[in-house]
Order: structure tokens, then C-alpha cells, then sequence
């Protein structure tokens, strides 16, 4: 039980530093809650395997949550920029950019 909660969690861990670790920190909940969902249907059927589930998703968010206190991050913002069609109408565009967070 717990070295398939571990092995689990690890081979998620691996796969979310592929989409870019600072980019996932930043959202470290939703992934949190995505992954222990995932975990437990998964291994849905037994209470080991439930067990196992929820040692994996207890490890990736302890992981998460000292990454996100202890790296430096990046999150998405949205900032309404005018575009200028003639003098007089111009029309509301979203900007999407990312911006760098230090740990406090």
C-alpha cells in the first residue's frame, strides 16, 4: 500500500514537472485535487488500494505545497489592452502573459 501510494505519486510528480514546474505551482490546488481524484480512480475497489491513493495524493501535495512556498513561480495574468480600429472605436483585447513570483 504504501510503496504503491509512493511509486504512484512519483511517476505523477514526473509527469506534471514535464508541463513546467513553475507554471504548475502556480495552480498547485487544482492539480492537487486532479490528482488525488485520479489516484483514487485508479485504484478504486479495495481499502488498500484507496489507502494507496491517498498516501500518493498526500504526497504530491506536501510536494506542491513546499515547492510553491520555496521556488520561484510563474502565473498567468490577463490584462485589457485597447486595439484602435479608427479614431474614434477602439475594442477591449485580452493579453495573456506570465508573470515571475518570488517566494515570500
Amino acid at each position: 500500500m504504501w510503496l504503491a501510494g509512493l511509486l504512484s505519486a512519483l511517476g505523477l510528480l514526473f509527469l506534471i514537472f514535464k508541463f513546467g514546474i513553475r507554471r504548475v505551482i502556480s495552480y498547485d490546488i487544482p492539480v492537487d485535487i486532479a490528482v488525488t481524484i485520479l489516484l483514487m480512480y485508479v485504484f478504486a475497489g479495495t481499502y488498500s488500494g484507496m489507502m494507496a491513493a491517498m498516501v500518493g495524493g498526500l504526497i504530491v501535495s506536501v510536494t506542491l505545497f513546499i515547492m510553491k512556498r520555496t521556488m520561484v513561480r510563474e502565473v498567468l495574468t490577463v490584462r485589457k489592452r485597447n486595439i484602435q480600429l479608427t479614431n474614434r472605436i477602439s475594442i477591449p483585447f485580452p493579453e495573456f502573459r506570465w508573470v515571475v513570483i518570488t517566494p515570500a
